[in-house]
C-alpha cells in the first residue's frame, strides 16, 4: 500500500504532472461552456479525465496530487465559487482528489488487447458522495419542502453519472496508447 501512494519528484515526473495539471485547468475552462445547473455545477466535468489518467499512468499518489492542485488552481484562477470552507472541501478539493484514486482497482483486460479502467467507478462514487453530502448539508435551503438528502440525490446523480460514463469511455480509449507513449 505504501508503494501505491509513493511519489518521486524527478524532473520527468514533475513535467508529466505539470502537463496533466495544465490539461485539467484547460478542461475546467471548457467545462464553463457546458450549460450549468441551477444552483451551480456543470452537467459534465471534462476536467477529471487528466486526473484519472495521472492515476493510471503514474500512480495513485500522483493522481491525488494533480487532483488537489487542480482544485487549488480553480480558485487561484477565479474558476471556482466560494461558499465557505466546507464547500471548498466538499465541492472542489475532495471530489477532484478522489479522482486520483482510480488506479486503486486493477483494470479489466479485454481479449482484443484493450483495457477497461473500472477504478473510475470507485472514483466517481466517492466524488458523488462528496457532492451529495455537500448538497444535502450545505445547500439544504434549496430543497424547499423536499427532504434535502433526496433533493441532493436528484440534483447530483445525473451530473456524476454523465461524468462517470464519459470518463469510463474516454480513459479506456486513451489509456493504452498513452501508457505506451509515456513508458
Amino acid at each position: 500500500m505504501k508503494k501505491l501512494f509513493a511519489v518521486k519528484f524527478s524532473v520527468k515526473n514533475m513535467a508529466y504532472m505539470a502537463l496533466l495539471l495544465a490539461m485539467t485547468v484547460v478542461l475546467t475552462y471548457v467545462d464553463s461552456f457546458v450549460p450549468s445547473m441551477p444552483q451551480g455545477g456543470d452537467w459534465i466535468s471534462f476536467a477529471v479525465i487528466p486526473i484519472i489518467l495521472t492515476s493510471y499512468l503514474m500512480g495513485v499518489g500522483y493522481g491525488v496530487i494533480v487532483g488537489s492542485l487542480g482544485a487549488v488552481l480553480q480558485f487561484v484562477l477565479g474558476m471556482a465559487q466560494y461558499y465557505g470552507p466546507w464547500s471548498v472541501v466538499l465541492d472542489y478539493l475532495l471530489p477532484l482528489a478522489v479522482c486520483g484514486l482510480a488506479a486503486l482497482i486493477p483494470n479489466i483486460k479485454l481479449k482484443n488487447g484493450g483495457e477497461i479502467c473500472i477504478g473510475i467507478t470507485l472514483s466517481m462514487v466517492l466524488k458523488f458522495l462528496s457532492h451529495y453530502f455537500s448538497g444535502a448539508v450545505l445547500f439544504a435551503v434549496y430543497a424547499g419542502d423536499q427532504n434535502p438528502f433526496i433533493y441532493s440525490l436528484i440534483y447530483n446523480l445525473p451530473y456524476c453519472a454523465v461524468t462517470w460514463i464519459f470518463s469510463l469511455v474516454v480513459v479506456s480509449l486513451l489509456f493504452k496508447p498513452l501508457k505506451r507513449a509515456i513508458h
